[in-house]
């Protein structure tokens, strides 16, 4: 029998949990995620995680096998849509990695946010858009058209879409000249907000005239060229409707919903009960460039065009 004394076992070892992300560091999966879904097709699925010491990486996931070239292909489009964010982008055919702030990026953004504003201007797209009631007949609820059509409005634009994306996310450097450059970008993603709510609200306000003046007389074609033609006063006199992107107080279901300064100017030149200012003419051809509220500055999508 042995009279030496028993070794001290040594406690457990209890080893460490996974370290939870940084705010800003969730904050940036969150809107890396938003992002890369909306470019990612049917089907496929997207994975994000970090990657120490910094940054994110990202990833797809597929019922099938995926060609090399394809999710090249898939992971350059993301790329490029992330990088109009601000982040350096480096991607292959395996995954996309999301790294800091780039200046570069920074100043790109900076100029598309410009050429957008620049667009933004232009008010015609959006007032002919508006009358053809997005192919909706006017025989429907007027409240169900003028959703359908502000909803077209807004995805042409494609501006809104793209700064939802970023809600919710609070965009700060170290670096004093990407601090400037990020404050900059911040400031001009606010005008061009408020300019492509200026659209909505023109899109709504003649959508909505064209149904008034159909429900008087039932003549489509009459009611696209009155409310057009009434238009033209000031459709390009975007000063006219300025500060009209403030949200509006519900009436709770009683009489007209309330109605803002744009609204109450347009419709004071649009609704006249009937009876025309001005001689009718033909609608003018409808011209297809909402979608240049990006600037066209967007790289080509690789794969189909532009998305």
């Amino acid at each position: 029998m042995s009279i030496e004394p028993r070794a001290r076992v040594a406690p457990e070892r209890v080893l460490p949990g996974p370290v939870p992300l940084a705010p800003e560091s969730a904050a940036q999966q969150r809107v890396v995620q938003r992002i890369c879904d909306r470019v990612a097709p049917d089907g496929v699925d997207v994975g994000v995680g970090e990657v120490p010491p910094g940054g994110l990486q990202v990833w797809i996931d597929t019922p099938a096998p995926v060609g090399e070239q394809e999710s090249w292909v898939l992971y350059h489009r993301m790329a490029r849509e992330v990088a109009l964010v601000g982040w350096h982008c480096e991607a292959d055919a395996d995954r996309l990695l999301v790294l800091g702030w780039s200046a570069a990026c920074l100043h790109n953004r900076v100029r598309l946010l410009q050429s957008g504003l620049r667009r933004l201007t232009d008010f015609e797209a959006t007032a002919q858009r508006a009358v053809q009631l997005d192919g909706q007949s006017p025989d429907q609820p007027a409240p169900q058209v003028v959703a359908t059509v502000c909803a077209s409005i807004e995805r042409r634009l494609r501006w809104p879409q793209r700064l939802a994306e970023l809600d919710g996310f609070e965009r700060s450097s170290g670096l004093a000249h990407l601090q400037l450059l990020l404050a900059q970008v911040i400031g001009l993603e606010a005008k061009v907000r408020a300019a492509c709510e200026e659209h909505l609200v023109m899109a709504r306000v003649l959508a909505r005239a064209v149904c008034e003046q159909y429900a008087r007389h039932s003549d489509l074609s009459r009611a696209r060229r009155d409310v057009l033609v009434e238009s033209r006063r000031w459709v390009h006199a975007s000063s006219m409707i300025r500060g009209s992107a403030g949200a509006r107080p519900s009436t709770g279901g009683h009489g007209r919903p309330h109605m803002g300064l744009a609204e109450r100017r347009i419709a004071a030149s649009v609704i006249n009960h009937g009876v025309p200012r001005a001689t009718p003419a033909a609608v003018a051809p409808l011209v297809d460039h909402l979608d240049h509220a990006e600037g066209r500055a967007l790289i080509p999508d690789p794969l189909n065009g532009e998305r």
